[in-house]
């Protein structure tokens, strides 16, 4: 066993915005491993770059050579190389290494306008270097500089992309963000022909240093993990959408802040993530049956062990929601439990709530978390690897998962996961390098536990086979000591 590797070639950022910074912090976000060449130190803030001190070629090659011939590199992400000898230097060491993907952000002009390549490198660098490119991500003023051709339009883009074809890129990310438009697309090109199009709106936030870094070393960490080329894209696409969303409204600096990172194991000073850490093991589910109503259900959850409870009242009206609600949060308070409420983001602090979960045909969660902050639980509802890879993205911080089997307290149910679909799922996050928290739900009863939690699942949902027991006490101690085994 061994950990997945990747290899950033990039120059220092000072502001920890962008270059290598960005790219360790994206990679450590995707669980890969992060390996690094210093190719320059920059000066620089929010504010733009103030001073730029090369690496020797030699000392660029050298640091290339240390960690290939150690590590098994499994991608290399190549980002700023601002002269001709530090270009042929790298083209130089992965002529001989070959490494299976290099994913090349051809850096030529910084957020704040600072040119970072030497025109007179242009030529090494589309002769020697771009022939090496398992990929190249230029943003439209880049392609504009590869090309020869201006770019105003997705028609300019197929045209850009034809001409760098014919000078050696086998395939090319063209990013379109900088096209006028509040709907903003990237395209991915194979020998000059369109593969496919990734649309997405535009989002409002000075915070973009670092996103050409953060998007290619993304695409790097997932190919690093096994995924295919197209794959690999599209699910760094998400990752950056997701980044730009996590600090769209975060004051970084007086300038152009950095992207945000969502990482695999959010920090544990987030008491909100603690608290997800130490309770998602087990989780209730209020209804009413004809024996007990919501409260009597969360309080004989609460007495049989249970830390979290989620109050779901689908056909209540706002007013009634509230006022059971409070009465719940007091009795969560007194058992220092988690206390979260189905669906309505509105009325979260309106009762004091821990969190809010969303289903699939909810707020989305950046807006939820726009309306809340960071210091409240958001997790979503997923049925399959794709709805949980737009939910990492989002920035949830737990799935909701299933359902497990048939059950009745849910309205409308998405197809029956299983056991088999558990442990696909749990394997397909590993690949995409996503580790949330993952709670199976929909007619779990305690036999299920074990088998359940053996697929990498790590946690579960109850409500009907609690509330429906002849003594709901007992039956979620039970839960609770098949889940402590």
């Amino acid at each position: 066993m061994r950990y997945i590797t990747a290899l950033t070639i990039a120059g220092s950022d000072s502001c920890g915005g962008a270059g290598l910074q960005a790219d360790i912090k994206t990679m450590t976000a995707l669980g890969v491993d992060a390996a690094s060449v210093v190719t320059a130190i920059t000066a620089q803030n929010t504010l733009g770059v103030n001073q730029v001190q090369t690496v020797t070629p030699d000392m660029v090659e050298a640091q290339i050579d240390a960690v290939m011939n150690d590590l098994k590199v499994d991608a290399v992400k190549i980002g700023m190389l601002n002269n001709e000898p530090t270009i042929q230097a790298v083209a130089h060491a992965l002529s001989r290494h070959q490494p299976r993907w290099t994913v090349i952000d051809p850096v030529m002009v910084s957020t704040s306008g600072h040119a970072l390549m030497a025109l007179s490198a242009m030529d090494t660098f589309v002769n020697q270097l771009l022939p090496l490119a398992s990929l190249l991500t230029p943003n439209v003023p880049e392609a504009e500089i590869l090309s020869g051709i201006h770019i105003h339009s997705a028609s300019d883009m197929d045209q850009a992309a034809a001409l760098i074809a014919q000078k050696g890129g086998k395939a090319i990310l063209i990013k379109g963000g900088h096209l006028e438009g509040v709907h903003k697309i990237d395209k991915l090109y194979i020998d000059g022909k369109l593969m496919q199009t990734f649309a997405h709106d535009s989002i409002d936030t000075k915070n973009t240093h670092g996103t050409g870094c953060t998007l290619s070393s993304a695409i790097a960490s997932f190919l690093a993990r096994g995924e295919e080329l197209d794959s690999a894209v599209a699910h760094a696409v998400q990752y950056i959408n997701g980044a730009l969303l996590r600090n769209k409204d975060i004051i970084i600096g007086h300038g152009h802040g950095s992207v945000g990172h969502n990482p695999l194991y959010t920090t544990a000073h987030d008491d909100s993530y603690v608290k997800i850490l130490q309770h998602v093991k087990l989780q209730f589910i209020t209804h009413c049956n004809e024996q007990h109503n919501y409260m009597e259900g969360a309080k004989l959850a609460l007495e049989g062990g249970c830390q979290w409870i989620q109050l779901r009242m689908k056909d209540a009206t706002d007013e009634q929601f509230i006022d059971e609600a409070k009465r719940i949060k007091a009795l969560c308070a007194a058992y220092d439990a988690t206390f979260i409420i189905d669906d309505r983001v509105h009325l979260a602090k309106t009762v004091g709530a821990d969190g809010v979960h969303l289903g699939r045909n909810d707020m989305p969660i950046h807006q939820a978390r726009t309306l809340l902050g960071y210091d409240s639980i958001i997790g979503g509802t997923a049925n399959t690897i794709d709805d949980i890879t737009r939910l990492h993205a989002e920035g949830a911080d737990y799935i909701g998962c299933g359902p497990f089997r048939f059950t009745s307290t849910k309205k409308k149910l998405s197809p029956i996961l299983g056991i088999n679909g558990y442990r696909h799922i749990v394997q397909q996050m590993k690949q995409r390098g996503i580790c949330l928290p993952i709670v199976a739900i929909g007619g779990i009863l305690t036999e299920d536990v074990s088998a359940i939690i053996a697929t990498g699942i790590n946690g579960i949902a109850v409500s009907g086979a609690v509330l429906n027991a002849g003594n709901p006490v007992a039956e979620m101690k039970e839960f609770c000591q098949r889940l402590t085994e």
